[in-house]
């Protein structure tokens, strides 16, 4: 499974770009220590054979793998989805997430290439997180619906200053970090790229926890209504089309949020989302902030 699983990874272009330069560096430094060894007289016959025989049937093997690489992805993924220990490593959850994540979202059109990436991997790493620790499915649905809080009031305030109307979020205004209406475009895209993500990212962890308990959420049809109906309106928002005003999902399950915690989980997880990948540290201050 390892061994596949790893192999599977070069499906991706990012992977095999990254692949291609540490295999370079690798069959740099041997053709090195080659010379070093043989001496500088057998220069052309050293790189001659570390190039054609060592490094090109390697990267060509590589490059094959980006047609075979999903076959062998869902094959991976339908091979853990009947397991009883899907949840067990952060290969299995990895799998269930992209599995997940494809029966569930469709990103909309502002939506980066990379999205879909930072979504699945956000999914895993706060469900192996939850399945580390003794609350397990518990916890997975409590940042579910921590997800859909904060989707519920981001979308709400950028639907309020697109009105330009005063929004409150308990006690008092608006954390900043959640929509500036007098930003850029470039700025306001990055919040609502943001926003598409956390709407993608509740969905998949709603799914995550129905497939792990085994059990159908009695809010899950409004976190699917609601993930939905924000990344619709961020469509319509960052593309200026034609569309009715916003209107708010009912039956969300209730979940105190202070303004503190809600612009520090908008500030993480747009941090996150906006930096190119890889960002270890940038998810895990959000998976600390989600889960704290």
């Amino acid at each position: 499974m390892s061994i596949r699983y790893a192999l599977s990874q070069l499906s991706r272009s990012t992977a095999r770009r990254a692949f291609g330069r540490a295999w370079l560096g690798v069959c740099a430094a041997g053709a090195l220590a080659s010379l070093a060894a043989f001496g500088g007289a057998h220069v052309f016959f050293v790189a001659a054979v570390w190039l054609v025989c060592v490094y090109a049937p390697v990267r060509i093997a590589i490059e094959i793998l980006h047609s075979r690489g999903p076959r062998m992805r869902q094959e991976l993924q339908h091979a853990v989805a009947g397991r009883e220990d899907r949840y067990a490593t952060p290969e299995h959850v990895t799998l269930m997430a992209e599995t997940l994540f494809a029966k569930e979202v469709q990103l909309p059109r502002l939506a980066p290439p990379d999205l879909r990436e930072k979504v699945i991997e956000a999914a895993t790493r706060v469900t192996y997180t939850a399945f580390r620790g003794s609350a397990g499915t518990a916890a997975v649905l409590r940042a579910a619906t921590t997800c859909g809080t904060l989707l519920r009031r981001w979308t709400g305030v950028i639907a309020a200053g697109e009105a330009a109307n005063s929004v409150e979020t308990g006690n008092g205004a608006a954390p900043p970090a959640l929509w500036d209406p007098s930003a850029s475009v470039q700025d306001q895209w990055v919040a609502l790229r943001a926003v598409a993500g956390l709407a993608a990212l509740t969905k998949t962890l709603t799914a995550v926890y129905e497939d792990s308990a085994g059990l159908i959420f009695e809010h899950s049809a409004s976190l699917r209504a609601l993930s939905e109906a924000a990344m619709d309106y961020v469509d319509q928002v960052g593309l200026r089309l034609g569309g009715p005003a916003w209107e708010d999902v009912g039956g969300m399950p209730p979940e105190a949020m202070t303004p503190e915690r809600l612009s520090r989980l908008a500030e993480t997880w747009m941090a996150f989302c906006s930096t190119p990948p890889p960002a270890p540290r940038r998810l895990r201050a959000f998976v600390e902030t989600l889960s704290n």
